[in-house]
């Protein structure tokens, strides 16, 4: 185990590492009042059996959880022997990151075996052999780096990760950057070339940006019309408005002040 010195300056920061692991032989362990911190355990050989919430869920290679503060929990080997990696972390926004990106606690988190989580313990391992400091603003950009990981590649209930969800959206995406200046195109031709149902296009979307894909155009366009604001002066409002896929200037307008709270000209003027 590496016990990190906490120090004053750690617990400024927004997130640190408090400890982490690597057991060859994980030893049994019942908390009844939990960790003090956020606690993450994955296997990395053999099985062990976890019990969180008066539920039993089995650890297997590929396979980790992640547990809040004072989380009753306990878990046993179910193999001999079973191989451990675990990180502990707080931090005064730790509770805010965890909650913004959406991470499962006290669920079997799983990933495919070639992902950046499969390397995880052999990878922080090699970087304290190196003496690499898990201190400071270096330890607090590892753990956000992992938690940023567990997001992009984590599976929960064998839905597909985040990268998964993203790399299927990829050539809707391509679709709308070479399409969105066209007028008449929306998510009838958008539903066309998908080739899905336009509920599950819609849930792909906001698995992956937190928009629905009509959302996300509308956003698409207005942000070309910033990159056309600066970088062309002599263009008018109405010129790019027609550019970007609106039909009339004021349209362009009204959606520009409601998404950033300015006009377009105001914009402008301000870059």
């Amino acid at each position: 185990m590496k016990q990190m010195l906490v120090t004053a300056l750690d617990r400024s920061l927004p997130i640190f590492v408090e400890t982490m692991g690597w057991n060859e032989r994980q030893d049994e362990f019942n908390r009844p009042q939990g960790y003090h911190c956020y606690h993450w355990l994955q296997t990395t050989g053999g099985e062990g059996q976890f019990e969180i919430s008066d539920k039993i869920v089995t650890l297997a290679p590929n396979q980790g959880i992640l547990l809040q503060p004072n989380a009753s929990h306990s878990y046993v080997a179910q193999s001999n022997p079973w191989s451990t990696w675990y990180i502990t972390f707080n931090g005064n926004l730790a509770p805010f990151i965890v909650s913004s990106l959406g991470l499962a606690t006290s669920t079997v988190i799983s990933w495919e075996p070639g992902s950046r989580l499969s390397t995880l313990h052999t990878r922080s391992e090699n970087l304290a052999r190196q003496s690499f400091d898990f201190n400071g603003m270096d330890g607090s950009a590892f753990v956000y780096r992992f938690l940023m990981d567990l997001k992009r590649y984590g599976q929960v209930d064998n839905q597909r990760s985040f990268s998964q969800h993203t790399e299927r959206l990829m050539p809707f995406i391509r679709f709308l950057e070479e399409n969105y200046s066209n007028p008449a195109f929306g998510l009838t031709q958008l539903v066309e070339y998908a080739g899905i149902s336009s509920q599950r296009l819609n849930y792909l979307f906001r698995m992956t940006t937190g928009m629905s894909p009509y959302q996300y155009l509308i956003h698409l366009r207005i942000q070309k019309s910033k990159e056309y604001l600066i970088n062309d002066k002599k263009l008018t409002v109405k010129a790019i408005a027609s550019l970007v896929g609106f039909l009339d200037s004021s349209h362009f307008v009204y959606t520009f002040r409601k998404i950033e709270s300015k006009t377009p000209q105001t914009f402008r003027d301000l870059n």
